[in-house]
């Protein structure tokens, strides 16, 4: 009897090995693929890995226009440029299976990592995924590991399966037919390509950021007027606030300090409360993002890669959870203990083990997946992690922590002073007890605001009544965490996703900005243009119906197929309508784009490729065309320089679009997002912006450049 385990990435596939085998796994490779053998309870066991997603949804036959529907499952390599590394693992799994007797999907316990381990099986191992069994887990430490192999599941969460797979053929008919739709009204418009997109989420996303845009572009601020008295006590000065915060009636303001600089002042009352702060609940996903960007701002899709980073780690359990519940039969003590090894939880750690009972503060929300985000115990090595890493590894260690302890409390104070019959409040706040503030307290910011003793009766010494004019202020811009977490509020969106989809904003130049998100005139212009036409197609309302259709087929309550069907139709009469005023859609993203050249200054010119039209779209944004970058123009012969891909590697250079016939082409980065600038260096090539991981730099495209040397 052989047993070929599947996991969801290579080191997954190392740790699971090493926790499962009786002794050390013997490493092996097919290929460029490594996988493991070893022995377990009298079996020979596989462990093999996948490299996240090998297969993906494609047309069945090229197509160029919309509506497009007839999709079929092929290699992930197939579909997108740059995946042929994927080719590797299929054939591993391929050649692995054809020696197995048993099968064992031990993929993430998500909808996506049973997509993984239900296609990898189908259409890979060319296995019935009915035939194979599950491993559940929630962290990869030996322990957990071990337990998910005794208590393996008899078949995979065919609930989870479906509702991924659902998810993927309706991202995929949105985001394919919505992109080719906008794509061809600027075509039909403008007689040029210039290829836009949207998706089932990402319009929805946008249209509550240009919704704030709007709010903010018609906020008209009204003066107000604060009013302040400035005392003195024990030789120091204090301020004090007017009982009423805003006036907004100058002459009212004014009667007010007049009246009030007569006094004579003194302490009317003194008001005195202890209040009792209880911990933090344990962090889900969306929490996690929240305060890591609040504590070292990071984006929430930087948070998501370091947490999976230290999971697979076997350092802190898995992150796409909305769970805010620890789980029940979790060893704290032990965990305790281990984190007491490392000396800057020393101190709170034996602490905690002094207890004789140990008992977390827990969240309202749960996950029937996977619990609340802990530390598993298993510590880092001296230098293992980064510093970012090592930050967020922090964050979630301390929390973990402040679960167990005391309350903290803090007094807070309030002196009302009475002058002329006219109130002014002084306050003050102090911690009388930390508590778990001690182990958790530099990433919350409390006040602590001392002031003198009072008491009921006493004269005030001021030294000045004066008003303040100030205007009322706009909402805020939205921050990529507060994003997050409004499209929690409104149920679209996955934990998984919500940060790829703002990423793919910032991608498409519908927004900009790090800290504060401003939509572009391109972005706006989008909604606006969908929004009058077919405003089906940016409805929060039917994205989550969708979302909650979703969690039905999850549940068992309803049908992938007659899900599927339902959206079908339903993008069916919309495509009809975006069809019948697709010039005028097309017109009214002109007056954005321009010339259809064209867009805000982060956006590109494109043109349609001839090859890979039929390549994956889905929620990411990837309209069904390949892009092509215009970044300028050639110095040799005057076409266009566009970004290119090589065939065999999948690596980006910069060619003339003349070729073969011009040979211009330069050599660029793999990674950032590349961005004309309409600009030109000595030697008449072009210099274009890189947008990396928050950072932007421009550079000439002529490596030998002289000036650009200098700079």
């Amino acid at each position: 009897m052989v047993t070929l385990i599947i996991a969801e990435k290579p080191n997954v596939a190392r740790k699971i090995a090493y926790a499962l085998a009786e002794g050390k796994p013997v490493r092996k490779t097919i290929g460029k693929v490594s996988y493991y053998e070893f022995t377990r309870d009298g079996k020979k066991v596989i462990v093999a890995p996948a490299v996240g997603h090998l297969f993906s949804l494609a047309p069945k036959t090229k197509t160029y226009g919309y509506p497009v529907f007839d999709i079929e499952w092929v290699p992930v390599y197939a579909a997108e440029k740059g995946k042929g590394y994927a080719k590797d693992y299929i054939k591993a799994l391929a050649a692995l299976a054809k020696r197995a007797d048993e099968f064992v999907v031990a993929c993430d316990y998500d909808t996506e990592g049973e997509v993984i381990g239900y296609t990898a099986l189908k259409y890979a191992c060319g296995v019935d995924p009915s035939k194979a069994k599950r491993m559940k887990f929630s962290a990869l430490t030996k322990k957990d590991l071990l337990k998910a192999w005794y208590n393996m599941e008899p078949t995979i969460n065919f609930g989870m399966a479906d509702a991924g797979i659902a998810r993927h053929v309706l991202d995929w008919y949105w985001g394919v037919n919505l992109s080719r739709a906008l794509t061809s009204a600027i075509k039909r418009a403008s007689g040029k390509w210039m290829v836009l997109s949207t998706g089932r989420v990402q319009g929805p996303t946008l249209k509550f950021l240009v919704e704030r845009e709007r709010e903010i572009a018609n906020f008209k601020p009204t003066p107000y007027w604060i009013i302040k008295m400035i005392l003195e006590k024990n030789g120091e000065t204090y301020t004090a606030t007017y009982e009423k915060e805003r006036i907004f009636d100058e002459k009212e303001a004014k009667r007010i300090v007049d009246e009030a600089k007569k006094g004579p002042a003194f302490v009317e009352r003194v008001d005195v409360k202890q209040q009792k702060r209880n911990p933090p609940v344990p962090f889900d996903l969306g929490t996690l993002q929240r305060e890591a960007y609040s504590a070292f701002g990071y984006s929430p899709k930087k948070t998501l890669e370091l947490a999976q980073r230290l999971y697979e780690r076997g350092l802190s359990s898995y992150p796409r959870t909305s769970s805010q519940k620890l789980p029940k039969n979790l060893n704290f003590r032990s965990i305790i203990q281990k984190l007491a090894k490392l000396p800057e939880y020393k101190p709170f750690a034996h602490e905690l083990l002094g207890k004789e009972k140990l008992k977390p503060v827990e969240g309202r929300k749960e996950d029937p997946a996977h619990p609340a985000i802990y530390p598993t115990g298993e510590l880092p090595k001296p230098g293992e992690l980064t510093k970012d890493e090592g930050n967020l590894y922090d964050l979630i260690v301390r929390r973990f922590l402040a679960l167990f302890m005391e309350p903290a409390v803090r007094e807070i104070m309030k002196v009302i002073i009475n002058s002329n019959s006219h109130r002014f409040i002084l306050s003050g706040a102090r911690t009388l007890k930390e508590g778990w503030l001690k182990v958790y307290g530099e990433y919350v910011k409390f006040d602590e605001v001392l002031l003198p003793s009072f008491r009921e009766g006493e004269p005030v010494k001021v030294i000045q009544i004066k008003r303040e004019k100030k205007k009322t202020k706009p909402p805020a811009r939205y921050s990529p965490a507060s994003v997050i977490k409004r499209m929690e509020d409104l149920g679209i969106g996955t934990k998984a996703t919500r940060a790829q989809i703002l990423e793919t904003l910032y991608q498409r130049g519908y927004i900009e900005g790090k800290r504060k998100i401003k939509v572009t005139p391109l972005g706006t212009r989008v909604v606006e243009a969908l929004e009058k036409n077919v405003p089906e197609i940016v409805s929060v309302e039917l994205t989550k119906a969708f979302e909650e259709k979703m969690e039905e087929i999850m549940a068992g309550k309803a049908r992938k197929e007659e899900v599927i069907a339902e959206s079908r139709n339903q993008l069916v009469k919309i495509l009809k309508v975006f069809k019948e005023k697709e010039l005028d859609i097309g017109r009214m993203l002109l007056e954005t784009t321009g010339t259809g050249v064209t867009t805000s200054k982060d956006s590109v010119k494109v043109e349609k490729s001839k090859s890979n039209s039929s390549s994956k779209a889905g929620e990411s944004g990837r309209a069904g065309s390949r892009e092509r970058l215009v970044l300028g123009k050639c110095p040799k012969c005057g076409g266009d320089l566009v970004l290119r891909y090589n065939r065999k590697t999948g690596k980006r250079f910069v060619g003339c679009s003349n070729w073969p016939k011009c040979d211009v082409t330069y050599p660029i980065l793999q990674r950032g997002q590349v961005i004309p600038t309409g600009k030109t260096c000595c030697n008449g090539a072009p210099v274009v912006k890189i947008r990396e991981k928050g950072r932007e730099y421009e550079i000439c495209l002529d490596m030998n450049c002289e000036e650009w040397k200098r700079r």
